[in-house]
């Protein structure tokens, strides 16, 4: 296995035996050079068919992340005798990282649709409340139960595309959406990104709320507040997509909905 360039540490950026590339894991592989062959022995995990866009996420997330992901991507197949795709464990440390972000900062949400998730898919509920169990064992935090629903959607998603099912303007709504982020921030976002991603499955998910007359309720008032106080564009831009999806889907978009909003704007924003 040959590098082409470090990731980090413990991870890097390689090229296989038949010319493909691929992520290694493994304690220390990042220390060796482009160019330098690894040992298979001190590679513990590969991932084939990675996006571009996936090796600088790799980068912004610590390695204990990655390995829980990693090891809960790898305990929710086993368990529910699912196949994932090899970014699986990227998109999760994806998640995992922001669930951290949202307890460190104090957002804590309350998801009206929690039961509703356990009762249409109680598998992998069974499987995100033990991955909670994995979370607190493997990096010391222990997330809220609510992050239990959105674990299992994450599990869901990965494996049903739900842009192809019940909601056939979504894709047209969410693209809509960001237009109006390039116009009023005069960028260009990739769409085949990984950033942009996230922030397209947030979209698809408050799009299914409203729809359904199913909002976030929180206590967060005055930290909406204080983010239309620090990042005055953004909720600009926010009331601007708030006014559109309300004319759309006949459904005013609540404060907590729009505070979600802002955050993921942002995050999309500072990863461009």
């Amino acid at each position: 296995m040959k590098v082409i360039k470090n990731i980090n540490n413990n991870i890097a950026h390689c090229v296989d035996s038949k010319g493909r590339e691929v992520i290694a894991f493994g304690k220390g592989i990042g220390f060796y050079k482009a160019g330098e062959d690894i040992p298979l022995s001190r590679i513990n995990r590969t991932f084939y068919n990675i996006k571009d866009t996936d090796y600088g996420v790799l980068r912004t997330i610590p390695t204990v992340i990655i390995n829980t992901a990693i090891y809960i991507i790898d305990y929710v197949s086993n368990e529910l005798s699912l196949d994932f795709p090899s970014s699986s464990a990227i998109t999760l440390a994806d998640h995992l990282q922001f669930a951290i972000q949202r307890k460190d900062s104090n957002i804590y949400l309350e998801l009206p649709l929690l039961q509703d998730i356990g009762q249409l898919y109680p598998d992998e509920m069974r499987a995100a409340e033990e991955a909670l169990h994995i979370i607190e064992r493997m990096t010391g935090v222990k997330l809220p139960r609510m992050e239990a629903g959105t674990l299992a959607m994450h599990f869901v998603t990965d494996r049903i595309n739900p842009r192809t099912t019940a909601y056939p303007d979504t894709a047209a709504i969410t693209e809509h959406c960001t237009e109006m982020i390039e116009q009023d921030f005069r960028i260009t976002i990739d769409r085949n990104s990984f950033n942009y991603s996230r922030f397209a499955s947030h979209l698809d998910y408050l799009i299914r709320r409203l729809s359904s007359h199913e909002q976030i309720e929180s206590r967060n008032t005055d930290l909406y507040e204080e983010l239309k106080d620090h990042y005055p564009d953004s909720q600009e831009c926010v009331k601007k997509i708030c006014a559109y999806l309300t004319e759309q889907l006949s459904q005013p978009v609540n404060n907590e909905e729009a505070l979600y909003l802002v955050i993921h704007i942002n995050r999309l924003l500072s990863r461009i």
